[in-house]
């Protein structure tokens, strides 16, 4: 067998040689032609980049990535292998490298090999189609990190009201702030309702918030808490409700679920535009729980029906969605629902939400989801019931997480900072601050 899979390399490596030249195409991921050209199958693929780069203008470029600012040194590149995009990594791999490792070998063998005849018919399989995209750098290596040192204030829009919460992390204060009257009217920005979403990014505030008006259209605002001025982005956001948003360091937000859709609609913070996941999800999804793993996976949780669902998307490599199965699934009940995550060490830890009795089993304690192992399992962190509208925890300082909600107390909505503590090597110094309900005991 080993003998037979060298002939068939051997083989369809002597194809590739007899052509010149192959076409070569660049699009964007949105299937938009870039630029388009013939080069020998000899010439790298980094050769190849090189002159992409000196035939496409830079404002060529920004408009067919749909960016608004642009450095040619952070664009990266991709193939299409098996319905997934792979990133190119090796500059030096050659144009017939690169060609075979996506063609179907016998494809190559049945249309371009013919042991009677002194000519080849593959003239159609010497294309290579190249993708370009400008996501990959804005990713920093550690996003935990990078969130901490830049972020100080973090805020909740206040149900019904021209208002919102404000916690400051250096003063561990909660404030109440109000709309600037000004921006009120400028922005058009509504009172926050159960129909809107929202997530913080950086000092800022990012609300989706529905149209009533418009029964195609949303309206997408930031507010700016460090300054308290509104504006509004964009007045064509797809109409949406039941879904979830989640900030990706630097520069995006993803809003991902919603009844009635499967795509996967990403803002570009740097850039103010818009523009939808290449890969749509593989089924709809309510209020989802969303949280950025190890710098690189971005985990879906949906139990909004019978069935609990777990995704994964390589956000490196673009891939599509993954649908995780647990290992464990059989000995173990999920009856948690709409719930917050916060990385715990290896594990995902669900917080708040829902707790659903089914098959007459009181559970008293959070679940809790080994990414390593794909295990879910019960916490020893008790279940406690609340709202998080703004799903993914937000981290303040090393091991320590927080999420705003509002608690029902005496008729009335009172807000209530809630923290995670990862580790209990935190400074007994900060004893007072970590007094929380999800404080390890």
């Amino acid at each position: 067998m080993l003998k037979e899979i060298d002939r068939v390399d051997t083989i369809s490596s002597n194809i590739l040689s007899k052509r010149d030249q192959a076409f070569t195409s660049f699009y964007n991921l949105n299937e938009r032609l870039i630029f388009e050209s013939q080069y020998p199958l000899d010439k790298t693929i980094g050769e190849v980049f090189g002159d992409f780069l000196k035939k496409n203008s830079e404002n060529d470029l920004k408009k067919d990535l749909n960016v608004k600012y642009l450095n040619k040194n952070y664009l990266s590149f991709y193939i299409k292998k098996n319905d997934k995009f792979e990133k190119i990594e090796n500059y030096n791999d050659t144009i017939s490298t690169i060609i075979y490792n996506i063609q179907d070998t016998i494809q190559l063998l049945g249309l371009g090999y013919n042991s009677g005849s002194s000519s080849t018919t593959i003239s159609n399989l010497m294309t290579l189609k190249i993708y370009v995209d400008y996501i990959r750098k804005e990713i920093p290596e550690k996003v935990d990190e990078y969130i901490i040192n830049a972020t100080y204030l973090i805020a909740k829009p206040i149900f019904n009201q021209y208002k919102y919460y404000q916690y400051n992390k250096y003063l561990k204060e909660l404030k109440i702030i109000k709309y600037n009257k000004d921006n009120i009217n400028k922005s058009g920005i509504n009172c926050f309702s159960t129909l809107d979403s929202y997530c913080n990014a950086i000092n800022f505030l990012y609300i989706y918030q529905n149209n009533i008006k418009n029964k195609d259209y949303d309206n997408f605002f930031k507010i700016n808490l460090v300054e308290n001025k509104i504006k509004l982005i964009s007045s064509k956001f797809p109409k949406r409700i039941l879904y979830s948003m989640i900030f990706i360091p630097k520069y995006y937000i993803f809003i991902i679920g919603g009844k009635n859709t499967k795509e996967v609609l990403i803002y570009n913070i740097q850039n103010e535009n818009n523009k939808k996941y290449p890969y749509l999800l593989p089924y709809e999804l309510i209020e989802p729980s969303l949280i950025f793993i190890n710098n690189k996976y971005l985990y879906i949780f949906e139990n909004s029906t019978l069935e609990f669902h777990i995704l994964r998307s390589d956000l490196i490599n673009i891939s599509p969605f993954e649908d995780i199965k647990l290992s464990n699934s059989k000995h173990i009940p999920m009856n948690q629902k709409f719930f917050g995550v916060v990385k715990n060490n290896n594990t995902i830890l669900f917080l708040g939400g829902q707790m659903i009795n089914l098959n007459k089993e009181n559970i008293n304690s959070c679940y809790e989801f080994d990414y390593n192992s794909n295990k879910l399992f019960l916490s020893k962190r008790g279940f406690k019931s609340f709202d998080f509208m703004e799903k993914a925890f937000i981290p303040v300082s090393s091991e320590l997480y927080l999420q705003l909600v509002e608690c029902k107390k005496e008729n009335k909505y009172e807000p209530k900072v809630i923290y995670f503590e990862a580790s209990q090597n935190i400074n007994q110094n900060n004893k007072k601050f970590l007094d929380n309900p999800y404080k390890k005991k």
